[in-house]
C-alpha cells in the first residue's frame, strides 16, 4: 500500500532523465556543446536517434550552412567509399548530432572531429575511447553511468577512467570553467558517485613486456647500444627504476634498524635474552586467559540478569552496567507473543 515502488530499480529507471530532456536542460543553462559518454555503440546511436527528436534546432542557420559545406567537401573527397557510409549520420551533422565510437569508419569519426572542434557540433555521443588521444574538449561532459562492463563483468568506473572523461570539460580560452554531470541510472545514485569521487586517482601502471620476437625485430634493425637506450627511455624502465629506488631506501631502513636492536641486544647475554622471550610468551599467554574468563563473566551476568528481569515489576528503577538510570518496562516482543 501507499502507492510506494515495489521495485527500488524500477524507480531509478523512472528517475532516469530522457536524452532529449537532457539536452533541453543544458541549452537552456548554456553548457553546451557537450559530450555525453555512454559504454554502449549501440546505445551511443540510439541516443543520437532520440536527440535528433528535440523540437527546438541546437544549431542556428548559419551553422547549418557552415555543416553542409563541410559535408560536401568531404563527400567530394571521399566519393568512391560514400556508399559505405551511414547516409543517417550525415542528417544528423546537419542537426548539430554525432556519434562517436569503434563501430564507425575512422573517416566518419574525423569528420565528427572536425566539426566539434569547429564548434558546429553541439553534443556528441562517444564511448570512452573518445576520452583518450584526441583533441575534443567541450564545455561540458555527461557521464551517462558509473559503471561498465569489462573482463570480469560489471565493475565501477576506474577513477583514473572518470577523471579522463571529466577532463575533456572545459575548453581552454574559451569556457571559464567546465562541467561534469554524473547521471542517475538504474545501478547507482548520489551515493555511489559521491563514493567514486571521493577515490584517489588510480597509480599508472605500464604493461611493457618486451618478448624474444619483439627483441629479435629490434636487435636485427637497430645497434644494441641503441636497443638499451630505447629500453632505457620506456614507462616501464622508470617504473622499474622507481620501485628500486624505493626498495634500496627501505632497505636502508631495514639495516639501520637491525644495527640498533643489536646495539641494544648487545648489553645482555644469549640465556638472558632467552628468559625474557620465555617471560614474554608466558605473559601473552595469560593476557588471552584473562579475556576469555571476562568474557564469560560477562556472558553469566547477561544471562543471570536476563533471569531475575522476569520477577522484577515493571516501572522498577534500575541502573545500567554504564552507570545510566532506567525504569524496566515491558518486553515489546514477549508482549506481542500469543499466549501459550
Amino acid at each position: 500500500g501507499g502507492g510506494g515502488w515495489a521495485d527500488p530499480r524500477a524507480q531509478a529507471r523512472s528517475e532516469i532523465a530522457p536524452v532529449p530532456s537532457l539536452l533541453r536542460e543544458l541549452s537552456h543553462k548554456a553548457m553546451l556543446p557537450a559530450i555525453v559518454f555512454i559504454f554502449s555503440r549501440a546505445g551511443c546511436d540510439a541516443a543520437a536517434e532520440q536527440a535528433a527528436a528535440l523540437r527546438a534546432p541546437l544549431v542556428g542557420s548559419d551553422e547549418v550552412g557552415r555543416i553542409e559545406s563541410i559535408v560536401a567537401d568531404f563527400k567530394r573527397a571521399n566519393g568512391a567509399l560514400l556508399d559505405s557510409l551511414d547516409v543517417r549520420r550525415f542528417e544528423l551533422l546537419q542537426l548539430g548530432i554525432a556519434s562517436h565510437h569503434a563501430g564507425m569508419l575512422p573517416l566518419e569519426k574525423a569528420l565528427a572531429e572536425q566539426l566539434f572542434q569547429a564548434n558546429l557540433l553541439k553534443v556528441v555521443f562517444a564511448t570512452e575511447t573518445l576520452a583518450a588521444g584526441i583533441n575534443m574538449p567541450a564545455r561540458t561532459t555527461v557521464v551517462t553511468t558509473l559503471s561498465k562492463r569489462g573482463d570480469r563483468g560489471v565493475e565501477p568506473l576506474a577513477a583514473s577512467a572518470l577523471l579522463q572523461m571529466a577532463g575533456r570539460a572545459g575548453r581552454r580560452g574559451i569556457d571559464e570553467r567546465g562541467n561534469v554531470l554524473l547521471c542517475r541510472s538504474a545501478w547507482e545514485s548520489a551515493p555511489d558517485a559521491a563514493r567514486l569521487l571521493a577515490r584517489p586517482a588510480d597509480p599508472i601502471e605500464s604493461n611493457f613486456c618486451l618478448g624474444y620476437g619483439s627483441a629479435l625485430k629490434l636487435r636485427r634493425r637497430r645497434p644494441l647500444s641503441e636497443c638499451e637506450s630505447l629500453i632505457a627511455r620506456s614507462f616501464g624502465a622508470y617504473t622499474a627504476r622507481a620501485k628500486a629506488e624505493t626498495a634500496v631506501a627501505q632497505l636502508g631502513g631495514v639495516e639501520e634498524e637491525r644495527r640498533r636492536l643489536r646495539a641494544l641486544l648487545a648489553r645482555f647475554d644469549r640465556s638472558s635474552v632467552a628468559s625474557y622471550a620465555k617471560l614474554q610468551g608466558r605473559l601473552e599467554a595469560e593476557q588471552r586467559s584473562l579475556s576469555f574468563l571476562r568474557a564469560q563473566e560477562a556472558e553469566a551476568e547477561a544471562e543471570m540478569v536476563e533471569t531475575l528481569l522476569g520477577f522484577v515489576n515493571r516501572g522498577t528503577p534500575a541502573r545500567t552496567s554504564d552507570g545510566a538510570a532506567a525504569i524496566v518496562a515491558d518486553d515489546p516482543a514477549a508482549a506481542a507473543a500469543p499466549p501459550s
